[in-house]
């Protein structure tokens, strides 16, 4: 490998996190080498440790074991204060939660440096620049967050999971700008799960062990007749100038697995947020079980996870304060290994599918699921899609809003979002 001031080189990288709820090993012995001027990919299921890495490479954490060294200087040598200095001067870090690398008080142009208005363009959200993060759907969180780490011009940009949200029309943009700082010479690392970056790759990391093959089978035909669960009637709702969502209808019956399929931004969630209760809609109605969460479960994008609880305290929540509701899912979903940890010793990959779980264990009738893959590997997401089979064949009428077209394929019925207006699909 080059010894070129902007190469990362990692070896014999481990490291356990030690908490009061025990430990946990999130990478051990691992040896990776990422050159300039190329793209280098990092992947692996959800929990095999990629944003322990990443955040290694980005100096934001040291390894218990091991080194991390830009152009043969091992980070760990230079202090916490030398550090600070490669972050800000050297490595560019946008994390998972892409809110979390956004300033929340500033708009996204009071953030951008240099070329940013031009980079946000090519990332497509030029019209957003004078929003605050919390103004933005998670997709335009995601490259908003892109668009200011690459202003910085630093010479390493790491990235964890640019296109979690994001359709494919975005995800390509993300790709090319990507490519772009790639050719410019500088050092960029992508922890992904989406098979068009990682062929972008010139290295490719992979942590764990990779997906099972599917089985995934389409979901039987059945009747979609009936007295609807779930409904919006000609729903409308504006923040300012924006039209989110631009009278929106659409229902859906007990048993039915519907799903609704809009780019980032398009108001799928901003609808959703109606039908749970907890935005107002300005005109239209929506005809829901009730609000309490025995009655209508609501998967937010933000998982809301109690911290202090562990992850199976989390899940079993609605049951305990309920009396009642079913055996919480934890196997199915991939949780046992981490039913203990707190939802911060998780990764996001497992902290979606605990709130997923959370939102069975009540029996509701009704299920509102907001990007329930965005955040999981193969083997992963086809657990999840069993789980809100499942769900259905029991009774339940469920929602999900996606921005993956291949979501139309579990289905009984499809309703596609664009600029708030809601077709059938």
């Amino acid at each position: 490998m080059s010894r070129d001031r902007r190469a990362i080189e990692a070896r014999g990288v481990s490291r356990v996190y030690r908490t009061p709820a025990g430990s946990t090993e999130a990478l051990r012995a691992v040896d990776a080498g990422f050159a300039p001027g190329a793209i280098g990919a990092i992947v692996g299921p959800s929990g095999s440790g990629k944003s322990t890495l990443l955040r290694l490479l980005g100096g934001l954490d040291v390894p218990d074991e091991g080194t991390v060294a830009v152009a043969g200087t091992d980070l760990a040598t230079l202090g916490s204060r030398g550090r600070r200095r490669y972050r800000r001067n050297v490595a560019a870090y946008v994390a998972q939660r892409a809110a979390s690398s956004l300033v929340p008080h500033l708009t996204v142009r009071e953030q951008l440096e240099r070329r940013g208005d031009a980079i946000a363009a090519e990332l497509g959200i030029a019209e957003r620049l004078d929003a605050r993060a919390d103004e933005l759907s998670g997709g335009q969180q995601a490259r908003a967050a892109l668009a200011v780490a690459l202003s910085r011009g630093t010479e390493i940009v790491l990235v964890d999971e640019p296109t979690a949200e994001l359709d494919r029309a975005a995800s390509a943009r993300v790709a090319a700008v990507l490519g772009r700082a790639a050719a410019e010479g500088r050092t960029v690392v992508v922890a992904t799960h989406d098979p068009e970056l990682v062929s972008l790759a010139a290295t490719t990391l992979e942590l764990g062990p990779g997906p099972r093959a599917s089985s995934h089978c389409p979901r039987s035909a059945r009747s979609i007749d009936g007295v609807p669960v779930i409904a919006a009637r000609v729903v409308t709702k504006r923040y300012g100038d924006a039209c989110a969502v631009d009278a929106a209808s659409l229902e859906v019956t007990a048993g039915e697995l519907s799903v609704l399929v809009g780019r980032s931004g398009s108001g799928k969630s901003t609808l959703l947020m109606i039908l749970a209760g907890f935005v107002d809609a300005d005109a239209g109605a929506t005809e829901t079980p009730g609000r309490g969460w025995q009655e209508t479960a609501y998967l937010a994008q933000r998982f809301g996870l109690l911290p202090e609880l562990t992850i199976a305290e989390n899940v079993d929540l609605p049951r305990r304060l309920r009396g009642s509701g079913l055996e919480p899912p934890l196997e199915a979903l991939r949780l046992g290994d981490v039913a203990e940890r707190l939802p911060a010793e998780a990764s996001v990959g497992q902290q979606q599918r605990a709130a997923l779980a959370r939102a069975l264990v009540g029996g509701a009738p009704a299920l509102l699921v907001d990007e329930p893959t965005s955040h999981q590997d193969a083997e992963s997401a086809e657990g999840v899609w069993e789980a809100l089979g499942r769900a259905c064949d029991e009774g339940a009428a469920c929602l999900v809003a996606t921005h993956d077209e291949s979501a139309a394929a579990r289905a009984d019925r499809v309703w596609r979002i664009a600029d708030g207006r809601v077709v059938a699909g």
